[in-house]
């Protein structure tokens, strides 16, 4: 299935493209304007990433229709992601004028990382990552095929559905930040969204699984604009770019070993037990990022 519908995450964050990615998109929204429109700029930049992610587990769900052969279906979809990279590497290619300026790079790595709140988020950011590694979109459609023998094509349906959901609930991000802000928009949505995730593995049935896989998703994303618009608070736009590159390292270190952990984990039959180590820590993550910003960021 992917992971595309994690972290595009936010998520995802994609190494060091996605540092300087995500800088621009603030740089290009907010120059100018008020520090909100970050919220809106990552917003419609996240949309468009799940909608499409959304028609990419639509279309898994419709190829064993259509295509018989699992090998196949298999060589089919890596033939089109080249074909889709290579589109992209053709698009960035065209894209000019948005370089970072050098007064932007002149501090190293190491003197950015002597900021305390880039090490409080460093540390805090990497928390978040490893919790959310354990539950990538590939090891739920793994789960739920060993608790439910889900076939492959409904999973599709699902993914799809969630992306959809997802993509929505950015739409709603900005709305409910601009009445209560940023930093509590990104904690008490993300806190939500982690309860129905611990709440996955309780249920009985398939239907009530994936239901609450579903409210997850109403929830578990809203906080992506909703934090790089608190980033965008706490540091310059000097700043940034150094600040989104370390954190970023921390976030896809820890997220290495998520996906080891599941597998051991499931070996042991313990199907529940990533749900609840994910949830818990990231309402760890929620509650200390919320008590250290709470008199400091709106």
């Amino acid at each position: 299935m992917g992971t595309a519908g994690d972290r595009w995450q936010a998520t995802t964050v994609r190494g060091l493209g996605g540092t300087v990615e995500k800088e621009t998109v603030e740089r290009e929204t907010t120059e100018g304007k008020q520090t909100q429109t970050a919220a809106s700029g990552e917003t419609v930049y996240n949309l468009l990433g799940y909608s499409f992610s959304s028609l990419g587990a639509l279309s898994l769900s419709l190829l064993p229709h259509l295509i018989t052969n699992n090998v196949t279906i298999a060589k089919l979809i890596y033939t089109l992601y080249i074909i889709t990279s290579i589109l992209l590497a053709a698009i960035y290619k065209k894209i000019v004028n948005i370089e970072v300026s050098s007064n932007k790079v002149n501090a190293s790595l190491v003197n950015v990382f002597l900021n305390s709140d880039v090490r409080s988020l460093s540390i805090l950011f990497a928390v978040d990552a490893f919790g959310g590694s354990l539950i990538t979109q590939s090891l739920l459609a793994l789960w739920f095929y060993l608790r439910y023998h889900v076939s492959e094509a409904y999973l599709g349906i699902i993914f799809s559905v969630s992306s959809i959901i997802t993509a929505i609930s950015l739409i709603i991000a900005p709305l409910i930040a601009e009445r209560i802000g940023n930093l509590r928009t990104m904690v008490f949505t993300h806190m939500v969204s982690n309860v129905f995730l611990i709440l996955i593995p309780l249920m009985n049935s398939l239907q009530w699984s994936v239901a609450f896989l579903l409210l997850r998703q109403s929830f578990s994303q809203m906080d992506v604009p909703t934090r790089q618009a608190l980033i965008s608070q706490i540091f310059s736009d000097e700043e940034r770019v150094k600040v989104y590159a370390i954190t970023n390292i921390f976030r896809n270190i820890s997220s290495l070993p998520g996906p080891i952990l599941v597998g051991l984990v499931f070996s042991l039959k313990l199907l529940y037990l990533p749900f609840l180590i994910s949830g818990t820590l990231k309402l760890g993550y929620d509650n200390t990022i919320y008590q250290i910003y709470k008199n400091r960021a709106r």
